[in-house]
């Protein structure tokens, strides 16, 4: 399982962040056996808008602040309908 995926999870099963984002550190702590600095690039490197110099990363990250991450809908969307935990997805008109 890829560290994109692994995160994913964890946010969605509530190890990891308060519900809404995460921080740089709850990563850090969540995966011990990754060096700091690989989890910190990581982050950077997944996120949407910045991250965009590094064309073999997924972006699936949003920075919100200095350190602070939420995990982009689309994404969680798409992991929570690979594992099953999300069977049906309505579209709102508009």
């Amino acid at each position: 399982m890829s560290l994109r995926t692994e995160l994913i999870d964890a946010f969605n099963d509530g190890h990891i962040g308060n519900g809404i984002g995460f921080t740089r550190q709850d990563v850090i702590s969540f995966f011990p056996n990754s060096s700091p600095n690989y989890t910190g690039c990581f982050l950077s490197n997944s996120e949407m808008r910045t991250g965009q110099h590094s064309p073999t990363y997924k972006h699936f990250t949003v920075r919100v602040a200095r350190g602070v991450y939420r995990i982009h809908p689309a994404a969680l969307q798409a992991r929570m309908q690979e594992r099953a935990l999300l069977t049906f997805v309505s579209r709102v008109p508009g």
